[in-house]
């Protein structure tokens, strides 16, 4: 309204030329007020993050704008801070993890100190315990004999579903409950096989088993 009855004052007074002149200091006025506004730079994205490992140190990198600062978090602490390259990207090295679950996040910092909205978060679990695994057949020691008795079926359980199981050279997959069963073909004679065990921080654990198969 007040704006409405200073054009028509000044309609009155100056005429149209007036008029222009008061509508380009509006103009430069609102012009001036968006110049202030402050963009926040884009949050960082994370691309290369473990989910589980043994290591108690792990490489965390990914993208930001570049020649932007990438401010790391592990659990709610501020932990490191990296200038992002040319091409936008970042690298942490040796960065600590403790026993169990670790969230982290990231957040980007312009030159001004204005930072980004907060990143994704990630979950790292740092496990050293080794899987097990219980093999319910066939015993050790045992002897098959004919060619009904060839192939053995390896029957067991892990304790850590995820893991994944190798008899010999074959991996075995694995039920919702961690149970196994694979048909394994035995040569003639003595034979030691390999159990082997993986779980998805990288533990491993192996065992063996001593059959024999006489035709």
């Amino acid at each position: 309204m007040v704006v409405a009855l200073v054009i028509i004052v000044a309609t009155v007074i100056w005429g149209l030329k007036g008029i222009a002149s008061l509508s380009a200091i509006f103009i430069n006025n609102d012009l001036g007020d968006v110049g202030d506004i402050e963009l926040k730079p884009t949050p960082p994205i994370i691309s290369d993050i473990p989910e589980a490992t043994y290591s108690a140190q792990v490489r965390i990198t990914g993208f930001a704008q570049p020649g932007i600062e990438v401010i790391l978090y592990m659990n709610g602490a501020r932990l490191a801070q990296k200038l992002t390259s040319d091409s936008g990207t970042f690298e942490f090295v040796g960065v600590p993890i403790a026993e169990g679950e670790n969230v982290v996040y990231a957040y980007s910092q312009a030159s001004n100190e204005l930072l980004s909205e907060k990143s994704k978060e990630y979950i790292i679990v740092l496990d050293t315990t080794k899987p097990n695994v219980t093999l319910q057949s066939p015993s050790d020691g045992k002897i098959f004999r004919g060619q009904s008795e060839r192939i053995v079926n390896f029957e067991g359980v892990v304790n850590e579903y995820g893991s994944r199981v190798f008899i010999g050279e074959r991996m075995a997959i694995l039920t919702p409950e961690g149970k196994f069963s694979l048909p394994y073909q035995l040569v003639e004679g003595d034979q030691e096989i390999q159990i082997r065990v993986v779980d998805k921080a990288g533990n491993e654990e192996i065992s063996a088993i001593k059959l024999r198969w006489e035709p």
